[in-house]
């Protein structure tokens, strides 16, 4: 049996990981649901344990990753689609919350293991947050449109041992997360594409709903996999899968 050393406090819809049923991974929420979004697609928030990011049911030291994505909104409508991708922060105690958040991530962390928390400062600048907790990030990337995604990696304190080995992993790590991203949100200008590229695009459900920005990218990807001669059928499945990915960034 794979020993579970990853946990997700607040997994969703398990939107940006690769392998939603990574099996060294538990995840966790504090909500079972599913919807329909606007556009139709569902939306399935399917934990395997319920439970609330400020009280974790597990022991300390536990984890070697954690992983924190809460909810950045609190001003959203009560039956609007980001609502319930997201989730909602609450007016009045959101800063004791996500402040219980982050203690309770390092809890549950083994020595020298690493959070990585991500934020998206639409509504709350970051800096409000990263003051909710004494911890020092080790790490700090920001993505998305108009840099507004903020990736912030910890590594809890302990004994010396093996500190080496963590730290070069974890800016291993970093850069990867840096270099796919800049690969998936490349700049493209208008362009006129060949229509096969049109045709591709075409099979895409969820193209239409992406920003402009987004959707020329999504055709610049299909181009250079129709030039790298992929079969049609791949490059389809390809672009359905950048599409979602690109949706983080919107």
């Amino acid at each position: 049996m794979t020993e579970q050393t990853i946990l997700d406090m607040c997994c969703g819809s398990r939107m940006f990981w690769f392998d939603k049923e990574d099996e060294r991974a538990v995840f966790s929420d504090i909500r079972a649901e599913q919807h329909t979004l606007c556009d139709g697609r569902r939306l399935v928030i399917s934990p395997d344990v319920i439970a609330d990011f400020r009280a974790l049911p597990f022991a300390d030291d536990t984890f070697s990753v954690a992983v924190f994505d809460p909810p950045h909104l609190e001003r959203v409508g009560p039956n609007g689609w980001q609502g319930k991708k997201y989730g909602k922060l609450n007016r009045d105690t959101w800063r004791d919350d996500l402040r219980a958040g982050f203690a309770e991530a390092f809890r549950v962390l083994r020595p020298h293991g690493v959070l990585i928390f991500k934020w998206s400062e639409v509504q709350i600048p970051i800096k409000e947050i990263l003051a909710l907790t004494p911890e020092k990030p080790a790490v700090w990337q920001r993505t998305g449109k108009n840099d507004k995604t903020h990736w912030v990696s910890f590594v809890k304190g302990g004994d010396d041992s093996g500190q080496k080995d963590t730290d070069s992993l974890l800016q291993y790590a970093s850069h990867r997360i840096i270099e796919l991203e800049r690969l998936l949100l490349v700049d493209v200008p208008e362009t006129v594409w060949p229509a096969e590229v049109g045709m591709v695009y075409s099979q895409v459900e969820t193209a239409g709903d992406l920003p402009e920005h987004h959707q020329r990218r999504l055709k610049h990807h299909i181009n250079r996999m129709w030039l790298e001669k992929m079969p049609v059928p791949a490059i389809v499945t390809a672009a359905r899968s950048l599409a979602v990915a690109m949706e983080k960034y919107a």
